[in-house]
């Protein structure tokens, strides 16, 4: 992959060594350099905190299809294997979602840290504890995977048989 010559961003330049062999780059102002670092973080930091809240509004969205889906059918195994392939699919999506939460932790650490040398204000500051709400989400779609598997089970044995 090739490095332009000459990037410009803002009024500092990032040139490509051109002695080189391994076409490094070399930042002219670190300041300029960490003000860039700071303003792609906080929009990355954007991106995955509008993901962390979408993704259990999706998860609970295609539970509630597939479901519903199946219910539409008479068969007992017809409805637990719907309620298996919820839980998979919301288990899946939870783990997804503590993937986001790591990411976005990671980006919001080099944010404070760059905040910090500027002296800037906290622009990701949470209201409460930091990640709660983002743990309770993660742990919401943790118990209806449970759930969801729970009933899966219980049609596969019979609810005619346990109560």
């Amino acid at each position: 992959m090739s490095i332009p010559s000459h990037v410009k961003h803002g009024s500092s330049s990032i040139t490509a060594d051109p002695t080189s062999e391994s076409e490094s780059c070399r930042i002219d102002d670190r300041c300029e350099a960490l003000l860039y670092q700071y303003d792609r973080c906080c929009d990355d930091w954007r991106h995955h905190d509008a993901i962390i809240w979408e993704m259990p509004l999706a998860a609970v969205t295609a539970n509630a299809v597939i479901i519903w889906a199946a219910n539409s059918g008479e068969g007992r195994w017809q409805i637990a294997l719907a309620w298996a392939i919820s839980a998979f699919v919301v288990g899946v999506m939870s783990m997804g979602l503590r993937k986001q939460v790591g990411y976005a932790r990671q980006i919001q650490k080099r944010i404070r840290e760059i905040e910090d040398e500027f002296g800037l204000p906290r622009v990701t500051q949470q209201v409460g504890r930091p990640g709660m709400i983002s743990q309770s989400m993660i742990w919401m779609l943790r118990t209806l995977a449970l759930i969801d598997a729970t009933v899966a089970v219980v049609y596969a044995i019979g609810p005619d048989r346990l109560f």
